[in-house]
């Protein structure tokens, strides 16, 4: 079950995340993360509030270190969409943020099987054919870096948040959101990020891309707390299939052969190393 509700979350993310990538060709993409937060605040923490729970000051810190991770890799994430990137980096976030709950496991003990380190080595080349751009004016790879940022930010607050309590329920999101929140508000009053104001915004898409991005935190929490978080994180990774999908069919993005392959090695060596 926990595997099924990680792969259901992956599509929702997918979704948010073609929304994100379009609304931060509209405008800079931490203007994107900081008004779906402010959005989707208030449909979390009435969630939270209505399930209950019981949840230690640890839960709420975790969320918080959680949200923080999330905040800067949706911020690199909609950058790198919003260049049009999205074959180079949605899957390069995905398999960074799947292999990052894997790597931990090793960290700390847990064995391997010889399937996972089958999907780890397809990860590598699947990376480089997805990720070589090579229009006039681009460089080689270079939705990888986008896609580095963004999937360790993802597989950071996966780790984290499949710590909190499992009576905390879905409390821990409340900190989570706030923290995502409050992070890039903070970065961008000190001037490191650029933010527009109300008028600006393409409220549509980023009320959209607020309501799904929680929509998945949900579905992701439920998926962690009924499965283990190596499979569960690996497949809410599959969401660049939605992605790029999207991408072609709204934007006819352009998909080279290498490209369409590289996408399905993805999709591959992510089923290897769940079913591992």
């Amino acid at each position: 079950m926990g595997v099924l509700l990680g792969g259901l979350s992956s599509a929702i993310y997918g979704v948010a995340d073609f929304l994100g990538g379009e609304g931060a060709k509209r405008v800079s993409a931490p203007t994107v993360v900081l008004w779906a937060g402010v959005f989707s605040f208030p449909l979390i923490v009435g969630l939270a509030l209505i399930v209950g729970g019981e949840a230690e000051p640890s839960d709420f810190l975790l969320g918080t270190v959680g949200g923080t991770a999330g905040a800067f890799g949706l911020v690199t994430l909609f950058a790198g969409l919003g260049r049009g990137h999205a074959a180079a980096v949605a899957p390069a976030a995905a398999v960074f943020s799947g292999l990052f709950p894997v790597a931990l496991a090793l960290v700390f003990g847990d064995t391997v099987s010889a399937l996972t380190w089958v999907g780890v080595a397809l990860a590598i080349p699947a990376i480089v054919l997805c990720s070589w751009v090579a229009d006039r004016g681009e460089v080689a790879l270079g939705g990888v870096w986008y896609g580095l940022a963004a999937g360790l930010g993802f597989g950071t607050y996966t780790v984290l948040i499949d710590r909190t309590n499992e009576t905390s329920n879905l409390l821990p999101l409340i900190s989570s959101r706030a923290a995502t929140i409050v992070v890039v508000g903070l970065v961008a009053i000190i001037g490191v990020w650029r933010v527009s104001g109300w008028s600006a915004l393409p409220k549509r898409i980023v009320f959209s891309n607020g309501l799904l991005d929680v929509s998945g935190n949900v579905v992701l929490l439920l998926a962690l707390r009924t499965g283990s978080l190596a499979p569960v994180a690996v497949a809410a990774s599959f969401y660049p299939a939605v992605t790029v999908l999207m991408a072609r069919l709204v934007n006819a993005e352009h998909l080279r052969g290498r490209q369409i392959a590289g996408l399905v090695l993805t999709l591959v060596a992510l089923t290897a190393i769940a079913l591992g």
